[in-house]
């Protein structure tokens, strides 16, 4: 058992664990701990030792037309580039080859908030089909002709980063003509087209204070997602400015965790890899376990013993946490 040094608030566990209760009840003991091949991760409880399964691409390489306060591109940094498709195409084969079986095609935005996938949609088909991989997107904002091309090229799954204040939105996002309806209609289309939608609420993402948190969980649970992906702000990918903040206090972002649960006890709940390191990381990982989440990417040293120590039982699995959806239903991937 490896020992966790970081003070509990005892008083916040107890009120998080009515979460860990919605969870034992609609999904029992299992909890995901997810490693997915972009970085190696290890710590004392936890390792995966097969080789990478899942993989993130950027279609703009590290190039991004907005330039948002929350990243300012950084994100991409560590994804493969395919700026065409049939660069997108060629990456596919060489890391099918490679063992590779999932992939999250992904890139910077343009200045009305979208993802440019337009041109690739036929290549993401192809790659599923003919290929046999798993394709997943995270994109922005969406419209009709949009889901059209996502439905046509048959992806697993939409992740979209989904936002509840207007001036986070106007501000942080730097698309003051979008409104939280943009996000709201784009989360309907999506659904009313049949496609599998994994939302992601970015904790803190109002440079470092909660703001519209609670109102996108509560959107996104309108829709039934397929699962939700939490995150927390990590202000070092952002600009000079940015960088100067702190994120969200532990105990306040594990209220966000709890309030999801609530609002949504029926599809998995997901930490996902973005959240800060250090004591506070471990401190944040065991309040979410208490609060009912279904697993945690890349989870801090400790957190998977501490799973098993209340009864918990983790499974490791090396694909991107988005993915959990197939797990519950019993299928590798």
């Amino acid at each position: 058992m490896v020992e966790i040094d970081v003070d509990i608030d005892e008083k916040l566990a107890e009120r998080l664990r009515e979460g860990l209760d919605i969870k034992l009840k609609n999904f029992g003991e299992k909890v995901y701990f997810h490693s997915p091949g972009f970085k190696h991760y290890e710590v004392e409880d936890f390792s995966i030792k097969t080789p990478p399964r899942f993989v993130d691409i950027s279609v703009t390489g590290k190039s991004c037309e907005l330039m948002c306060d929350h990243c300012a591109s950084k994100i991409l940094w560590h994804m493969i580039p395919a700026t065409t498709p049939e660069e997108l195409w060629k990456v596919c084969t060489d890391l099918k080859s490679q063992g590779v079986t999932g992939i999250l095609i992904s890139g910077g935005s343009d200045k009305d908030g979208y993802v440019p996938l337009w041109d690739f949609f036929d290549t993401m088909r192809a790659v599923k089909e003919e290929l046999g991989m798993l394709v997943t997107c995270h994109v922005g904002l969406v419209d009709e002709d949009y889901v059209s091309g996502l439905k046509e090229a048959n992806v697993d799954a939409v992740l979209l980063d989904i936002i509840g204040d207007n001036e986070t939105i106007s501000q942080v996002y730097k698309l003051p003509h979008r409104t939280v309806d943009d996000y709201d209609r784009s989360l309907k289309l999506l659904k009313e087209a049949g496609l599998r939608i994994v939302p992601h609420v970015i904790i803190g993402l109002h440079y470092g204070k909660i703001r519209g948190e609670r109102y996108a969980i509560d959107m996104i649970s309108k829709y039934d997602p397929d699962a939700l992906v939490l995150v927390v702000v990590m202000p070092y990918y952002g600009k000079a400015k940015f960088q100067l903040l702190p994120p969200p206090q532990v105990e306040e972002s594990a209220q966000i965790v709890l309030h999801a649960r609530k609002s949504i006890p029926n599809s998995p709940i997901m930490i996902g890899c973005a959240r800060p390191a250090g004591a506070e990381r471990v401190k944040f990982d065991i309040y979410s376990i208490l609060a009912g989440v279904n697993g945690i990417a890349f989870p801090a040293e400790g957190v998977v013993s501490y799973a098993k120590s209340i009864g918990l039982e983790p499974v490791l699995s090396p694909s991107c946490c988005s993915t959990v959806f197939y797990a519950l239903e019993g299928i590798e991937v």
